[in-house]
């Protein structure tokens, strides 16, 4: 099993025969001695079932994502792990498709990779976004999947326009990357809504 130190990003390989599958387990980081915590894989349906239906309640409305990865095995797998989120999940298979899209439906989540439409992809979805109102933007969470980048590079995802980065090869913790990401970007608009209403109130 594959474990990332959300503390210093160190990429941990863990055997599978002593991570037990039934409960959750903690480890220590051996790099920065931050606690790790690693949730039960042997879940059941039932369980899975009201996980999702805890993420969507805390949105209200059932979130839209467009999926804009090229390689179609990397797309395969995002698409399936959006969509198991409970999500109304769509891809695109180029730029002008993704930005045609985008002209007539709103997308809370959109997951485009640095490769997306033979690289072009993504610094025209972003320009895409650079064009339309504020008021929109802010209700997008715009995830790139980078080859270069660190996941959770903060500074990088400000340099690049958009809202949060994963590294490639974290792509098999997708599902808590964009669970964090999303409720993340949620918390940070209501209290920029909030505050704004209270401006105006002034």
């Amino acid at each position: 099993m594959n474990v990332i130190c959300h503390n210093c990003n160190a990429k941990l390989n863990i055997p599978d025969h002593k991570v037990p599958k039934d409960k959750d387990t903690t480890l220590k980081c051996p790099k920065c001695t931050e606690k790790i915590q690693i949730k039960a894989t042997n879940q059941s349906k039932q369980v899975k079932g009201k996980k999702q239906k805890s993420f969507q309640s805390s949105f209200g409305d059932r979130l839209n994502a467009l999926v804009l990865i090229g390689e179609d095995n990397l797309k395969k797998k995002a698409y399936s792990i959006i969509k198991q989120m409970g999500l109304n999940t769509e891809t695109a298979e180029n730029s002008k498709d993704a930005t045609n899209r985008m002209e007539y439906h709103i997308y809370h989540l959109v997951i485009v990779d640095e490769t997306f439409d033979g690289n072009i992809g993504i610094s025209g979805i972003i320009g895409k976004m650079n064009t339309i109102d504020m008021s929109l933007r802010r209700r997008i969470c715009l995830v790139s999947i980078s080859n270069n980048y660190k996941t959770n590079d903060g500074m990088a995802a400000m340099h690049s326009s958009v809202n949060s980065i994963i590294h490639r090869d974290d792509i098999q913790h997708l599902e808590e990357f964009l669970s964090s990401a999303l409720m993340d970007h949620k918390n940070f608009y209501t209290v920029y809504n909030d505050s704004l209403k209270l401006v105006r109130r002034a």
